[in-house]
């Protein structure tokens, strides 16, 4: 356990004692907790050959449950005898409350998700430690150097490396955790570099690049080599257009890739937006040899504002998959295409706000609708509560068959005092209409409560890089 953030609180530690850090009683400190505690029902499926004479049929188990606990502490200290340096830590533990069921990373009871020391000036900013990354190409964590000159305003370079992790975790590449899921990948750590660019050259306009390569900790082989890049222009005062794309440099192809305009109306707005999704994998990875399907597409959507209290959105999606590159008989009768309608409105009637949705889904992997209706009473002093309802039609490989899940809730927050507020909602789905042998009870429970406090100082020091 202790093992998995050795490696970023070392680093820090290091940065702390090479600055020459005062001991800790000149520091200022604020201490952030968020604890959550969730119960929430599942119905398990079975495929039961003798229930159908001739096919089989899928069947619900008893139902069973999952209480998760999590506790995240958030760390921030600064004052340490030098101008601009903090130290920032975010950690996460995690517990099961008597579940039956198994929860995703119940078993990993304490994780560092943030653990560096970071010195900050006015052109350039040092970060030293356990972190995570967010761009084009998606979240990567690492544990390491992050370094970024900005020489204008307008215009920023970074540079970053270290130890790699593994996509989705905190662990390594070649921790036991994940050999354990995956017994073919190699059986060593990765060393992650890459560096990025980002520019604005005008106030309506940014612009920005990154690069990223992955190798074997002995440089014996590549895993991942990839660029993304997006941009936004305004052109005069109505129209905003955009684009992005990331590269898979190791395959030479292309991956995921966006182009649309928004047109800026007195009453509202509409964009069209084309795309293409085609999915990267790593190299040391056997999950590529699937080929994920990739499809193309367009959309348009439009916004208007119907009076100051009420607003209407709607859109249409379309998306093509493209040919898989070999046959299965799990694909026969399957439509290559997919079509999305979607319709919302939310409307402000003094405290209160209303807000509606439908979706509707036809194609690819079978038929959904769904209808949303909430209304939300936020008087002053902080609090608000809410109710909720929801209903959704699924059919073919969403296994609702012909039935129709209907959802009532509730919810509510409230501060209790300046540096203390809980949150709590609780939500019943019950399967209505079940008809033949697919019909699958889909009947659960889900509740939540959270409380969120902070200890320590006031000051809300995040940083000028984020």
């Amino acid at each position: 356990m202790a093992r998995r953030v050795r490696h970023g609180l070392a680093a820090a530690a290091w940065c702390a004692a090479a600055l020459g850090a005062p001991p800790l009683a000149a520091q200022s400190i604020r201490l952030h907790g968020t604890t959550t505690t969730q119960y929430v029902q599942l119905r398990p499926i079975q495929y039961d050959s003798t229930a159908n004479a001739d096919t089989g049929a899928y069947v619900t188990l008893p139902v069973a449950y999952a209480a998760p606990f999590t506790q995240d502490l958030e760390l921030s200290a600064w004052g340490l005898g030098v101008s601009g340096l903090r130290a920032y830590a975010l950690v996460r533990g995690r517990a099961a409350l008597g579940s039956d069921l198994v929860w995703p990373q119940s078993d990993t009871h304490f994780e560092a998700l943030y653990a560096y020391l970071e010195l900050e000036r006015p052109r350039y900013l040092l970060r030293l430690g356990r972190q995570q990354r967010s761009s084009g190409l998606g979240f990567y964590g690492f544990d390491g150097l992050t370094a970024a000159w900005r020489p204008l305003a307008a215009l920023r370079f970074e540079s970053y490396g270290g130890r790699g992790l593994a996509r989705a975790s905190m662990e390594s590449f070649n921790s036991s955790a994940i050999e354990a899921l995956d017994p073919l990948r190699p059986d060593l750590g990765t060393i992650l570099l890459g560096a990025s660019v980002w520019a604005a050259p005008s106030p309506r306009s940014t612009f920005s690049a990154t690069y990223q390569r992955e190798v074997l900790s002995d440089r014996s082989g590549l895993v991942s080599e990839r660029a993304a890049f997006d941009g936004r222009v305004g052109v005069g005062s109505h129209l905003i257009l955009s684009g992005s794309a990331d590269a898979d440099i190791a395959r030479q192809q292309w991956g995921k890739a966006q182009l649309s305009a928004m047109y800026l109306l007195g009453w509202g707005s509409v964009q069209i937006e084309a795309f293409q999704y085609r999915p990267t994998l790593d190299l040391s990875s056997i999950w590529g040899v699937f080929m994920p399907e990739s499809h193309v597409g367009y959309s348009a959507t439009a916004n208007v504002s119907a009076s100051r209290a009420l607003t209407l959105t709607g859109g249409f999606t379309y998306r093509h998959w493209q040919p898989l590159s070999s046959g299965s008989p799990f694909d026969e009768g399957i439509p290559s295409d997919g079509k999305e309608l979607t319709l919302g409105g939310r409307a402000r009637l003094g405290t209160m706000t209303l807000d509606g949705s439908y979706h509707l889904e036809l194609g690819f992997g079978g038929d959904q609708s769904a209808g949303d209706l909430s209304a939300a009473y936020a008087p002053t002093g902080g609090w608000s509560a809410g109710l909720e309802t929801t209903a959704f039609q699924q059919t073919d490989m969403f296994r609702v068959a012909s039935g129709t899940v209907f959802g009532l809730g509730g919810n509510v927050r409230t501060p209790l005092g300046d540096r203390l507020g809980v949150s709590a909602s609780l939500m019943r789905y019950l399967h209505r209409r079940l008809t033949g042998s697919t019909g699958i009870d889909w009947n659960q429970t889900r509740a939540s409560i959270t409380f969120d406090w902070t200890m320590g100082a006031d000051a809300d020091h995040t940083g000028g890089y984020r």
